[in-house]
């Protein structure tokens, strides 16, 4: 994925300029992210750009801070959009999800939105206190599990299982409740 260097052409858009500093600033973070929710790379590549695109066409206030938090909300909800896309069209249509147009009014998609950030903010909530620190410290201050396990005394290997259970955690939920 070619990274995004510049603003728009001719673009002196201070809301333009802010999303795509703050993009390009923490793509690396995104990436690696969904690359933990997702198990294709290419997947990830397209979510990243997705949430970029989503980001664009939001109203954002202006703080990096703000648009950072969006930017992993959006591409969460970007990914879980994709694992529901899959489960109902089955694996052997992967190719064509990237063609189906987006039928859904803009209005719907920002409620859908804002209903799955609630659902994954009360799921975290609800997590067992290690689980929510790790998922935590991943995702909102982007650090290792490595470092994780040194700040939490415990293996790398508790750090990598208390990630997932708190990304199967808000997979389900967001599937509503549904077991795989």
């Amino acid at each position: 994925m070619a990274e995004q260097r510049e603003t728009p052409a001719g673009s002196n858009d201070p809301r333009t300029e802010l999303v795509t500093r703050v993009f390009v600033r923490f793509q690396r973070s995104l990436l690696r992210y969904l690359r933990d929710l997702l198990v294709r790379r290419e997947d990830a590549e397209d979510v990243a750009q997705e949430t970029y695109v989503r980001l664009m066409g939001a109203a954002v206030e202006q703080s990096e801070t703000h648009v950072r938090a969006l930017m992993f909300r959006a591409a969460t909800n970007l990914a879980y959009d994709r694992f529901r896309q899959r489960r109902t069209r089955g694996r052997e249509d992967d190719g064509e999800l990237a063609s189906l147009p987006d039928e859904t009014p803009a209005a719907e998609r920002a409620v859908e939105l804002g209903q799955a950030v609630a659902i994954v903010e009360r799921t975290v909530l609800a997590l067992p206190v290690r689980c929510r620190q790790v998922f935590l410290l991943r995702v909102s201050h982007e650090w290792s599990y490595d470092a994780i396990a040194g700040r939490l005394g415990v293996s790398r290997r508790t750090v990598e299982r208390e990630m997932q259970a708190a990304l199967d955690a808000c997979q389900r939920e967001l599937r509503g409740g549904e077991l795989p």
